[in-house]
Protein backbone atom coordinates (compact mmCIF):
# COMPACT_ATOMS: atom_id res chain seq x y z
CA UNK A 1 0.00 0.00 0.00
CA UNK A 2 2.87 2.37 -0.81
CA UNK A 3 1.28 5.48 -2.27
CA UNK A 4 4.31 7.71 -1.90
CA UNK A 5 5.10 7.18 -5.60
CA UNK A 6 2.74 7.10 -8.56
CA UNK A 7 2.66 4.06 -10.82
CA UNK A 8 4.37 4.61 -14.16
CA UNK A 9 1.88 5.21 -16.94
CA UNK A 10 -1.05 5.11 -14.49
CA UNK A 11 -4.10 7.20 -15.43
CA UNK A 12 -4.19 10.72 -14.04
CA UNK A 13 -7.63 10.95 -12.43
CA UNK A 14 -9.11 14.45 -12.11
CA UNK A 15 -11.10 14.96 -8.93
CA UNK A 16 -14.61 16.42 -9.10
CA UNK A 17 -14.45 20.19 -8.57
CA UNK A 18 -17.34 20.34 -6.09
CA UNK A 19 -15.84 17.54 -4.00
CA UNK A 20 -12.45 19.26 -4.03
CA UNK A 21 -14.00 22.55 -2.89
CA UNK A 22 -15.71 20.71 -0.03
CA UNK A 23 -12.47 19.05 1.01
CA UNK A 24 -10.63 22.38 0.90
CA UNK A 25 -13.34 23.92 3.09
CA UNK A 26 -13.08 21.17 5.70
CA UNK A 27 -9.29 21.29 5.64
CA UNK A 28 -9.47 25.02 6.24
CA UNK A 29 -11.71 24.82 9.32
CA UNK A 30 -8.94 23.86 11.72
CA UNK A 31 -6.55 26.37 10.12
CA UNK A 32 -9.07 29.18 10.59
CA UNK A 33 -9.49 28.21 14.25
CA UNK A 34 -5.72 28.29 14.71
CA UNK A 35 -5.38 31.67 12.99
CA UNK A 36 -8.21 33.08 15.10
CA UNK A 37 -6.38 32.13 18.27
CA UNK A 38 -3.08 33.43 16.90
CA UNK A 39 -4.71 36.74 16.07
CA UNK A 40 -5.44 37.45 19.74
CA UNK A 41 -2.02 36.30 20.97
CA UNK A 42 -0.81 39.84 21.78
CA UNK A 43 -3.62 40.20 24.31
CA UNK A 44 -2.03 37.46 26.43
CA UNK A 45 0.84 38.44 28.71
CA UNK A 46 3.53 35.77 28.06
CA UNK A 47 5.23 36.53 31.37
CA UNK A 48 2.06 35.47 33.17
CA UNK A 49 2.01 32.01 31.58
CA UNK A 50 2.54 29.22 34.05
CA UNK A 51 5.34 26.94 32.83
CA UNK A 52 3.49 23.98 34.35
CA UNK A 53 0.57 24.71 32.03
CA UNK A 54 2.91 24.81 29.03
CA UNK A 55 4.26 21.38 30.00
CA UNK A 56 0.73 19.96 30.18
CA UNK A 57 -0.13 21.48 26.79
CA UNK A 58 3.04 20.10 25.19
CA UNK A 59 2.49 16.63 26.66
CA UNK A 60 -1.12 16.45 25.47
CA UNK A 61 -0.24 17.68 22.00
CA UNK A 62 2.80 15.43 21.50
CA UNK A 63 0.76 12.42 22.59
CA UNK A 64 -2.09 13.33 20.19
CA UNK A 65 0.27 13.72 17.23
CA UNK A 66 1.84 10.32 17.95
CA UNK A 67 -1.57 8.65 18.29
CA UNK A 68 -2.76 10.02 14.97
CA UNK A 69 0.22 8.67 13.04
CA UNK A 70 -0.80 5.25 14.40
CA UNK A 71 -4.38 5.91 13.31
CA UNK A 72 -3.10 6.59 9.79
CA UNK A 73 -1.54 3.11 9.65
CA UNK A 74 -4.93 1.59 10.47
CA UNK A 75 -6.71 3.86 7.98
CA UNK A 76 -4.40 2.56 5.25
CA UNK A 77 -6.34 -0.72 5.33
CA UNK A 78 -9.24 1.22 3.76
CA UNK A 79 -7.23 2.35 0.72
CA UNK A 80 -8.23 1.53 -2.84
CA UNK A 81 -6.04 0.59 -5.79
CA UNK A 82 -5.15 2.12 -9.15
CA UNK A 83 -6.95 -0.66 -11.09
CA UNK A 84 -10.29 0.72 -9.87
CA UNK A 85 -10.02 3.54 -12.43
CA UNK A 86 -10.85 1.00 -15.16
CA UNK A 87 -13.83 -0.52 -13.33
CA UNK A 88 -17.50 0.39 -13.20
CA UNK A 89 -18.75 2.05 -10.02
CA UNK A 90 -20.39 -1.21 -8.88
CA UNK A 91 -17.20 -3.18 -9.54
CA UNK A 92 -15.05 -0.62 -7.71
CA UNK A 93 -17.42 -0.62 -4.72
CA UNK A 94 -17.33 -4.41 -4.46
CA UNK A 95 -13.54 -4.42 -4.87
CA UNK A 96 -13.11 -1.83 -2.08
CA UNK A 97 -15.10 -4.06 0.30
CA UNK A 98 -13.11 -7.12 -0.77
CA UNK A 99 -9.76 -5.37 -0.24
CA UNK A 100 -10.74 -4.24 3.27
CA UNK A 101 -12.06 -7.70 4.18
CA UNK A 102 -8.86 -9.39 2.97
CA UNK A 103 -6.64 -6.94 4.86
CA UNK A 104 -8.57 -7.32 8.11
CA UNK A 105 -8.71 -11.10 7.87
CA UNK A 106 -4.95 -11.14 7.24
CA UNK A 107 -4.50 -9.81 10.79
CA UNK A 108 -5.48 -13.26 12.12
CA UNK A 109 -2.16 -14.31 13.61
CA UNK A 110 -1.44 -16.49 16.66
CA UNK A 111 -3.36 -14.52 19.30
CA UNK A 112 -5.38 -12.24 17.04
CA UNK A 113 -9.06 -12.88 16.36
CA UNK A 114 -11.06 -10.95 13.78
CA UNK A 115 -14.70 -11.27 12.78
CA UNK A 116 -15.63 -9.66 9.47
CA UNK A 117 -19.08 -9.46 7.87
CA UNK A 118 -18.98 -7.87 4.42
CA UNK A 119 -21.50 -7.15 1.65
CA UNK A 120 -19.82 -6.08 -1.58
CA UNK A 121 -23.07 -5.27 -3.38
CA UNK A 122 -24.26 -3.00 -0.57
CA UNK A 123 -20.78 -1.62 0.06
CA UNK A 124 -20.85 -2.32 3.81
CA UNK A 125 -18.57 -4.04 6.30
CA UNK A 126 -18.69 -4.76 10.03
CA UNK A 127 -15.57 -5.94 11.86
CA UNK A 128 -14.44 -6.90 15.35
CA UNK A 129 -10.77 -7.29 16.28
CA UNK A 130 -9.27 -8.73 19.45
CA UNK A 131 -5.54 -8.70 20.33
CA UNK A 132 -4.54 -7.91 16.75
CA UNK A 133 -1.52 -6.03 15.43
CA UNK A 134 -0.49 -4.03 12.41
CA UNK A 135 3.26 -4.31 12.58
CA UNK A 136 4.20 -2.99 16.02
CA UNK A 137 0.81 -1.32 16.56
CA UNK A 138 -1.89 -3.09 18.59
CA UNK A 139 -5.50 -2.97 17.40
CA UNK A 140 -8.65 -3.87 19.35
CA UNK A 141 -12.26 -2.86 18.87
CA UNK A 142 -15.15 -2.57 16.44
CA UNK A 143 -16.15 -0.66 13.32
CA UNK A 144 -19.12 -0.28 10.98
CA UNK A 145 -18.27 1.08 7.54
CA UNK A 146 -19.93 1.81 4.23
CA UNK A 147 -18.21 2.80 1.02
CA UNK A 148 -19.08 5.08 -1.87
CA UNK A 149 -17.16 5.60 -5.08
CA UNK A 150 -16.50 9.12 -6.35
CA UNK A 151 -16.24 9.58 -10.12
CA UNK A 152 -14.59 12.04 -12.49
CA UNK A 153 -14.87 12.63 -16.25
CA UNK A 154 -12.81 10.26 -18.37
CA UNK A 155 -12.62 9.01 -21.97
CA UNK A 156 -15.56 6.66 -21.48
CA UNK A 157 -17.69 9.18 -19.58
CA UNK A 158 -17.34 8.84 -15.79
CA UNK A 159 -14.68 6.71 -14.09
CA UNK A 160 -14.01 5.90 -10.40
CA UNK A 161 -11.68 8.54 -8.96
CA UNK A 162 -11.74 7.95 -5.18
CA UNK A 163 -12.86 5.49 -2.53
CA UNK A 164 -14.75 7.13 0.36
CA UNK A 165 -15.44 5.16 3.53
CA UNK A 166 -17.89 6.52 6.10
CA UNK A 167 -17.46 4.98 9.55
CA UNK A 168 -20.42 5.84 11.75
CA UNK A 169 -19.05 3.51 14.41
CA UNK A 170 -15.29 3.72 14.78
CA UNK A 171 -14.44 2.33 18.21
CA UNK A 172 -10.82 1.17 18.34
CA UNK A 173 -7.86 1.11 20.71
CA UNK A 174 -4.76 1.74 18.62
CA UNK A 175 -1.16 1.83 19.84
CA UNK A 176 1.74 -0.10 21.35
CA UNK A 177 1.11 -2.63 24.10
CA UNK A 178 0.81 -0.15 26.95
CA UNK A 179 -1.40 -0.22 30.00
CA UNK A 180 -3.69 2.32 28.34
CA UNK A 181 -3.73 2.56 24.56
CA UNK A 182 -5.34 5.61 22.99
CA UNK A 183 -9.02 4.86 22.40
CA UNK A 184 -10.58 6.44 19.30
CA UNK A 185 -14.37 6.65 19.09
CA UNK A 186 -16.87 8.38 16.83
CA UNK A 187 -17.66 9.13 13.18
CA UNK A 188 -14.86 9.51 10.63
CA UNK A 189 -14.68 9.75 6.85
CA UNK A 190 -11.71 8.24 4.98
CA UNK A 191 -10.97 9.25 1.39
CA UNK A 192 -8.41 7.62 -0.90
CA UNK A 193 -7.91 8.74 -4.53
CA UNK A 194 -7.38 5.81 -6.86
CA UNK A 195 -4.40 7.72 -8.27
CA UNK A 196 -1.60 6.35 -6.03
CA UNK A 197 0.42 9.57 -6.25
CA UNK A 198 -2.26 11.43 -4.24
CA UNK A 199 -2.48 11.25 -0.42
CA UNK A 200 -5.17 9.53 1.60
CA UNK A 201 -7.11 11.70 4.08
CA UNK A 202 -9.53 11.60 6.99
CA UNK A 203 -12.01 14.05 8.48
CA UNK A 204 -13.41 13.28 11.93
CA UNK A 205 -16.97 14.18 12.93
CA UNK A 206 -18.25 16.48 15.67
CA UNK A 207 -18.57 13.64 18.21
CA UNK A 208 -15.17 12.05 17.60
CA UNK A 209 -13.15 11.55 20.80
CA UNK A 210 -9.74 10.33 21.91
CA UNK A 211 -9.27 8.83 25.36
CA UNK A 212 -5.66 8.54 26.52
CA UNK A 213 -3.57 8.79 29.67
CA UNK A 214 -4.36 12.51 29.93
CA UNK A 215 -8.15 12.21 29.77
CA UNK A 216 -11.00 12.20 27.24
CA UNK A 217 -10.81 14.79 24.45
CA UNK A 218 -13.15 16.00 21.76
CA UNK A 219 -10.99 15.85 18.62
CA UNK A 220 -12.16 17.33 15.34
CA UNK A 221 -9.35 16.91 12.84
CA UNK A 222 -8.37 16.68 9.21
CA UNK A 223 -5.24 14.81 8.10
CA UNK A 224 -3.68 13.80 4.81
CA UNK A 225 -0.77 11.41 4.50
CA UNK A 226 1.24 8.92 2.49
CA UNK A 227 2.79 5.68 3.78
CA UNK A 228 5.90 4.09 2.28
CA UNK A 229 6.87 0.42 2.00
CA UNK A 230 8.28 0.47 5.57
CA UNK A 231 5.00 1.82 7.04
CA UNK A 232 6.61 5.22 7.62
CA UNK A 233 4.02 8.01 7.60
CA UNK A 234 4.40 11.50 6.10
CA UNK A 235 1.48 13.59 7.37
CA UNK A 236 -0.16 17.02 7.40
CA UNK A 237 -2.59 17.51 10.30
CA UNK A 238 -4.97 20.13 11.64
CA UNK A 239 -6.67 19.22 14.90
CA UNK A 240 -8.70 20.67 17.77
CA UNK A 241 -8.47 19.11 21.23
CA UNK A 242 -10.80 20.00 24.09
CA UNK A 243 -10.92 18.01 27.30
CA UNK A 244 -14.34 16.58 28.13
CA UNK A 245 -13.67 15.03 31.54
CA UNK A 246 -11.74 17.87 33.14
CA UNK A 247 -12.37 19.37 36.56
CA UNK A 248 -14.09 22.75 36.34
CA UNK A 249 -12.06 23.84 39.36
CA UNK A 250 -8.72 22.69 37.90
CA UNK A 251 -6.53 25.73 37.19
CA UNK A 252 -4.65 24.00 34.35
CA UNK A 253 -7.80 22.99 32.48
CA UNK A 254 -9.27 26.49 32.82
CA UNK A 255 -6.06 28.07 31.57
CA UNK A 256 -5.64 25.66 28.64
CA UNK A 257 -9.17 25.63 27.23
CA UNK A 258 -9.16 24.43 23.61
CA UNK A 259 -5.94 23.30 21.93
CA UNK A 260 -5.62 23.93 18.18
CA UNK A 261 -2.74 22.19 16.41
CA UNK A 262 -1.31 22.60 12.94
CA UNK A 263 1.32 20.03 11.91
CA UNK A 264 3.27 20.22 8.64
CA UNK A 265 5.67 17.70 7.11
CA UNK A 266 5.49 15.18 9.95
CA UNK A 267 7.56 12.06 9.22
CA UNK A 268 7.43 9.07 11.55
CA UNK A 269 8.10 5.33 11.30
CA UNK A 270 6.29 2.90 13.65
CA UNK A 271 7.37 3.07 17.32
CA UNK A 272 10.23 5.48 16.50
CA UNK A 273 10.66 9.19 17.09
CA UNK A 274 9.50 11.56 14.35
CA UNK A 275 12.40 12.54 12.11
CA UNK A 276 10.83 15.75 10.78
CA UNK A 277 7.80 17.97 11.16
CA UNK A 278 6.84 21.42 12.40
CA UNK A 279 4.11 21.95 15.01
CA UNK A 280 2.35 25.15 15.94
CA UNK A 281 -0.42 25.25 18.51
CA UNK A 282 -2.56 27.82 20.23
CA UNK A 283 -4.48 27.52 23.50
CA UNK A 284 -6.18 29.51 26.21
CA UNK A 285 -6.44 33.25 25.46
CA UNK A 286 -4.02 33.20 22.55
CA UNK A 287 -0.89 31.56 23.99
CA UNK A 288 1.24 30.01 21.24
CA UNK A 289 3.79 27.19 21.37
CA UNK A 290 5.81 25.63 18.55
CA UNK A 291 8.47 23.01 17.98
CA UNK A 292 10.16 20.94 15.29
CA UNK A 293 10.76 17.19 15.40
CA UNK A 294 14.13 15.63 14.66
CA UNK A 295 15.24 13.30 17.45
CA UNK A 296 14.46 11.96 20.92
CA UNK A 297 13.90 15.44 22.36
CA UNK A 298 12.09 18.54 21.17
CA UNK A 299 12.62 22.15 22.18
CA UNK A 300 9.23 23.72 22.76
CA UNK A 301 9.34 27.47 22.10
CA UNK A 302 6.95 29.94 23.68
CA UNK A 303 6.57 33.73 23.56
CA UNK A 304 9.42 36.04 24.64
CA UNK A 305 11.99 33.28 24.79
CA UNK A 306 10.07 30.91 27.05
CA UNK A 307 11.03 27.32 26.25
CA UNK A 308 11.17 23.81 27.68
CA UNK A 309 12.69 20.52 26.56
CA UNK A 310 10.53 17.42 26.20
CA UNK A 311 11.82 13.85 25.88
CA UNK A 312 9.62 11.75 23.59
CA UNK A 313 8.31 8.30 24.53
CA UNK A 314 9.68 6.55 21.47
CA UNK A 315 12.74 4.69 20.20
CA UNK A 316 15.51 6.79 18.69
Amino acid sequence: MDRSQGSAGGPAIARDAAVERDLQTRRGMARLALFALLAIAPACDPDALDLAVERVVADRSIDAVSAKTNMALVAERFSGEAAMADMTVAQARARAVELLRLRLEALNLIDCRTTVMADGDAGTLHALSDRCRIGLIGLDGELDARVEIETAPCARGECPSAVVWTLDQFDLEIGPDLARRPHFSGPVTLRDPVDPSLPMSWTTGEDFTIENRFGVFDSISHASWTVDADDCVTMQLESRLQRLDGDADDDNDREIGTLVLSVAGLQRCPATCPTAGDVQLAFGRGAVLQWSYGGRTVEVQGPRGLHLRKTLACAQ
